[in-house]
């Protein structure tokens, strides 16, 4: 029996073609791993700036302000945060506070992070051994505390589903093992701070507590 030369030249033609078309998409998929996303800014160019530092503590003087000020029982009262002030804090004053509440989620050793306001979402950048991975969460105050979804993340600009939970693998603490925020908060004079709402736009999120 014959073999059929022109059958097994289609075939390599087409595993050859396929070859390729995977070689290109491979190719594709590691320069767009390889790129910072848009609007990246590296944590060290924050730090440089002079006004970063201002924005960090401003950042943290006025929360600390606004939570312990004497208010009447039970009224509600909002705060709205900027993701420039936030990032400001992350890359001047946070190595002087990740270890003040393991309840959190930090960025592991050797990771630096941004995060960015975005519609109904907050995103994580996180920049770890040379590439930038990022992930988007929503956040939803329960009654046992603000649950984090994850979503949607990215290597670079290479969009991967459900990828913000590979972007959690750079974190640590409670927050980012159990994707779950504390919603109370234990003021020293005795008294207590909920959250009650969480609303994100893009560059900033609004914050609404109770004091108790």
């Amino acid at each position: 029996m014959g073999v059929n030369w022109k059958s097994r030249a289609g075939c390599i033609r087409i595993l050859a073609l396929v070859a390729l078309g995977l070689a290109i998409l491979w190719g594709a998929g590691w320069i767009l791993a390889s790129l910072s996303p848009s609007g990246w800014i590296a944590a060290e160019t924050i730090r440089d700036d002079p006004e970063s530092d201002r924005r960090g503590c401003d950042l943290e003087q006025n929360l600390a302000a606004a939570i312990t000020r004497v208010r009447d029982p039970g009224a509600s009262w909002a705060i709205r945060i900027q993701d420039l002030d936030v990032n400001a804090w992350i890359a001047c004053r946070l190595p002087q506070w990740k270890d003040h509440d393991p309840t959190l989620a930090w960025p592991i050793e050797g990771a630096t992070a941004r995060l960015r306001f975005d519609r109904d979402c907050a995103t994580i950048l996180i920049e770890m051994d040379g590439r930038i991975w990022s992930g988007s969460f929503e956040m939803i105050v329960e009654a046992g505390g603000i649950r984090l979804v994850p979503g949607w993340g990215a290597v670079g600009m290479l969009p991967i589903p459900d990828g913000a939970r590979l972007a959690s693998r750079w974190l640590e603490g409670v927050a980012a093992d159990k994707l779950l925020l504390p919603r109370l908060f234990k003021l020293g004079d005795g008294r207590s701070v909920e959250v009650r709402r969480i609303d994100i736009r893009s560059g900033a999120a609004e914050i609404e507590f109770v004091t108790r």
